[in-house]
């Protein structure tokens, strides 16, 4: 009798666990299937540079002069190249400052940025997405009584870029002048 009831509880067992549930794989591919309806995929941010990024140099161009320039990326501004439902790219702004003494005296100090560019040139197109790229001495152009500084600013939307050269002499008077331009 014992023996009946042992098939009997195996034989209920066995219709109990044959009721329709789903298996593992089937609950997985449901609730895959329910998450993605329910929410869309998060749009993909990318930063050119990813993280912030400065050059300094300093430049000693004779006994009695010396250039100081530090190139950076703004972590507060940037620019948008491409915006999709899924991806936006942004360019990230880069400044520079520069500091020129004669004579261990500081006679120049500045900043420079696009920003200060457009200002000057407010109906030019090519300001409206445009960056510093990096600002350098001109090695082969510099002399004690004057320092060439060149100057490229990009604007990455459109693949343009302007380079300028900026004279500097020992009394700290400026002079800026367009060398080449390409879009």
């Amino acid at each position: 009798m014992i023996r009946i009831y042992i098939i009997l509880l195996i034989i209920s067992v066995g219709f109990v666990s044959c009721d329709g549930r789903q298996n593992k794989r089937e609950s997985l591919q449901k609730s895959i299937t329910e998450f993605n309806t329910k929410y869309t995929q998060s749009q993909s941010i990318t930063f050119f540079p990813k993280e912030y990024t400065e050059i300094v140099t300093d430049s000693i161009v004779s006994n009695r002069v010396k250039v100081s320039i530090k190139n950076y990326s703004s972590m507060d501004e940037t620019i948008i190249l491409a915006s999709s439902e899924k991806n936006t790219d942004y360019h990230r702004v880069f400044e520079s400052e520069i500091v020129i003494s004669f004579s261990s005296k500081a006679v120049f100090s500045t900043y420079i940025s696009a920003k200060e560019f457009k200002l000057n040139n407010i109906n030019d197109k090519f300001w409206n997405n445009a960056t510093l790229e990096h600002v350098w001495v001109n090695q082969e152009l510099s002399t004690e009584q004057t320092i060439q500084l060149d100057m490229s600013f990009i604007n990455p939307k459109d693949k343009s870029f302007k380079l300028y050269r900026m004279s500097i002499d020992e009394k700290g008077q400026k002079l800026i002048n367009l060398i080449e331009q390409q879009g």
